[in-house]
C-alpha cells in the first residue's frame, strides 16, 4: 500500500513537469534583429523583432506595438533589450510568457525617399504648374475674344494632376470654357472643353477665380515737371501684375507734377500736388477783416501755398512780416474768421478739350466726365 502511494505521487509529479515543459514550448518568442530600417514616424515592435510561436492575430497585434519615435532622416538610434522590456511592460504585456532572443541591441535608421520618387514628384509639380499657367493664359484670351467689353481680368486656375497630360497634348487655341460667370469674383467650377485636330472633344473640370483689374492712368506723352495735367495728357493702360496706379481721373487732372513722367508711365499720387494758388515770390493781396472794416495790403509771398495753407508774407518795403491763410489766386487773409467761413474755391478752372458735363449729381453738384483715350500699353 505504501509503495503504491509513492508510485502514484511520482507519476503525478512527472505529469506536472511535462505540462510545464509544454507551456514553455508554446511561449511567445521575440527574435531581435541587429538592424532595422523604418519608413514611418514611429518604431514598431515588428520593425525590430520577429514574433514567433504566436497565433496570427496575436502576431499582428504585437507587431503594431509602438516602441518610440523614429529617428530623423540621416540619423540612427540604438534600442536595447532592456528598453524593449520596459516598453512592453508599460503596454501591459506579460513578460513571463515572453522570451527574447537574438541581439542585445538594435540599430534603427529612417528610410530616405528614393531619388526616383523625388524626381518624379518634382516633375509632377512642375508639369501641373505649367499646365495651370497655360490654361490661365488661354482663359484670359478667350474672355477678350468672347466678351470684348468685359474689361481686364486676371484668372487663377486650379486643376487635377490627372488632367496635366490632356492639357499638355492640346493646343491652347482649341480651348473652350463653359459655365463661366464673368460677374462672379469668387471660386467657381468651370468646364474646359478641348478639341483636337480630328474634331474630337474632351473635357476637364477646373476651379477658377476671376479678378477684375481696373485700368490705370498713364502719361500719353512725356510730361515735364511743373506741368498741370489735363485730360488730353492722359491715356488708360492695363496694369501689369501687382502694378499699382490711379483709376480716378479727378485725382490727376488739374494737379501739378513734381517730377517728369515719361510716355506710358503710370501716374502716381506721390508725384502730384494741388496747383499752388500762391507761389514763392508772388505779389499777394492780403486782407484783414474785423467787423465791417476791411484792410487790404500788397505783400510778397515766402513759399508756395494751396487753398487753406498758411504762408508767410513780407512787406514790399520795410521788414514787416505776417502769417496769412491762402483764400484764392494770389490772395490771402489774416485769419480772424473761422476756417469754415472761408470760401473753398480756387478761383481757377483748368479747361481741357476732352471734358463734358454729366449733369447735376444727387448732391446738386455738376459732375464732369473725362474722355480719356483707351488702349495704352506700357513699354
Amino acid at each position: 500500500m505504501y509503495h503504491l502511494g509513492i508510485k502514484s505521487f511520482f507519476y503525478l509529479l512527472l505529469a506536472a513537469c511535462c505540462l510545464s515543459h509544454t507551456d514553455a514550448l508554446q511561449a511567445e518568442i521575440l527574435r531581435l534583429k541587429s538592424t532595422a530600417v523604418v519608413d514611418s514616424s514611429v518604431v514598431r515592435l515588428g520593425d525590430v523583432a520577429d514574433v514567433l510561436h504566436a497565433d496570427e492575430a496575436e502576431t499582428a497585434r504585437m507587431q503594431e506595438m509602438i516602441l518610440q519615435p523614429a529617428p530623423a532622416q540621416g540619423r540612427t538610434q540604438i534600442i536595447t533589450v532592456s528598453q524593449i522590456r520596459s516598453r512592453l511592460q508599460a503596454l501591459g504585456v506579460d513578460l513571463s510568457r515572453l522570451e527574447l532572443t537574438g541581439r542585445s541591441q538594435i540599430q534603427v535608421s529612417a528610410q530616405s525617399p528614393s531619388e526616383e520618387t523625388q524626381v518624379k514628384t518634382a516633375t509632377t509639380q512642375k508639369d501641373l504648374q505649367q499646365a495651370e499657367e497655360k490654361v490661365q493664359r488661354a482663359l484670359q484670351a478667350w474672355i477678350r475674344r468672347a466678351v470684348p467689353d468685359a474689361g481686364h481680368f486676371t484668372a487663377i486656375v486650379r486643376m487635377q494632376p490627372e488632367d496635366v497630360a490632356l492639357i499638355r497634348d492640346h493646343r491652347a487655341d482649341g480651348f473652350f470654357f463653359s459655365q463661366l460667370d464673368l460677374q462672379r469674383q469668387t471660386r467657381q467650377p468651370v468646364i474646359l472643353q478641348l478639341k483636337d485636330a480630328q474634331g474630337m472633344v474632351q473635357q476637364a473640370n477646373l476651379t477658377c477665380q476671376l479678378k477684375r483689374v481696373p485700368e490705370i492712368l498713364a502719361a500719353k506723352y512725356t510730361l515735364n515737371r511743373g506741368t498741370v495735367v489735363r485730360a488730353d495728357d492722359l491715356v488708360w493702360m492695363r496694369p501689369e501684375k501687382e502694378q499699382k496706379g490711379i483709376t480716378d481721373p479727378r485725382q490727376v487732372i488739374g494737379r501739378e507734377l513734381t517730377r517728369t513722367v515719361y510716355q506710358a508711365q503710370p501716374m502716381r499720387s506721390e508725384d502730384l500736388i494741388e496747383v499752388p494758388l500762391v507761389r514763392d515770390g508772388a505779389i499777394v493781396t492780403v486782407y484783414a477783416r474785423r467787423g465791417g472794416i476791411t484792410v487790404r495790403r500788397e505783400m510778397r509771398a515766402r513759399g508756395d501755398g494751396v487753398m487753406g495753407d498758411e504762408i508767410t508774407l513780407i512787406a514790399l518795403e520795410g521788414r514787416d512780416r505776417l502769417a496769412a491763410i491762402v483764400t484764392g489766386y494770389n490772395q490771402a487773409e489774416v485769419n480772424y474768421r473761422p476756417a469754415s467761413q472761408l470760401q473753398r474755391s480756387t478761383g481757377i478752372q483748368f479747361i481741357s478739350g476732352s471734358t463734358s458735363s454729366a449733369g447735376p449729381s444727387r448732391t446738386g453738384q455738376v459732375q464732369t466726365v473725362y474722355e480719356i483715350q483707351r488702349g495704352g500699353r506700357q513699354k
